[in-house]
């Protein structure tokens, strides 16, 4: 009678401890290849001048949240008080005119700055 009791709790430690290891075993690979991809990434870091922007809150940290959602994009801080707009980005996943396209779809002009970093 008890090997009968104890038997499916048996079954489900072992599926449960199997489903674990495996799911510990995807993250790895998943993590792995992550860092390969980024390896073969190419980072660069662009400066663009902006246009239209009348507030710090909605406009200049409205872009930097718009940029959070675009692939490809490693990070951004767009000011109100220089007007510019500094990406850091894969240029493998998107181009200049990607990022230029972004901040005009949100209703500003934007355009390379003179001095562009690198």
């Amino acid at each position: 009678m008890m090997n009968r009791i104890f038997h499916p709790f048996t079954i489900a430690a072992f599926v449960l401890t199997f489903v674990f290891a495996a799911s510990q075993n995807l993250y790895a690979q998943s993590k792995n290849s992550q860092y390969q991809m980024i390896g073969k990434s190419e980072i660069k870091t662009v400066e663009l001048t902006v246009d239209g922007m009348t507030c710090q809150k909605g406009c200049a940290d409205g872009i930097d949240r718009k940029f959070k959602t675009v692939p490809g994009v490693v990070k951004s801080k767009t000011t109100l008080s220089t007007g510019k707009s500094v990406i850091t980005y894969d240029e493998s996943v998107v181009k200049v005119s990607d990022l230029i396209a972004v901040i005009e779809k949100k209703g500003y002009k934007a355009k390379l700055a003179d001095a562009t970093v690198e």
